[in-house]
């Protein structure tokens, strides 16, 4: 019995992965979605950035002594 389930898997995970890469070959410029926050275009638009990089912005006005924007601290 387990036997048949794991041969059962293995082979739709095989046929999975198997569409993926056809997609990628037939479709012009086929490329994985992207996931990231920082990279996606839609996002951006939205003005929506990465949370890395709006920490090292309000690192970097907290040491010039500019007030958090988000919660008003002021040095």
């Amino acid at each position: 019995m387990f036997i048949t389930i794991l041969i059962l898997t293995t082979i739709l995970i095989g046929i999975s992965v198997l569409g993926l890469a056809i997609k990628m070959l037939v479709i012009e410029n086929g490329k994985f979605p992207v996931t990231s926050i920082g990279g996606n275009i839609h996002l951006k638009k939205k003005g929506i950035s990465c949370p890395k990089h709006e920490e090292l912005r309000h690192h970097r006005n907290f040491k010039k002594g500019n007030p958090c924007d988000s919660c008003g601290f002021n040095v």
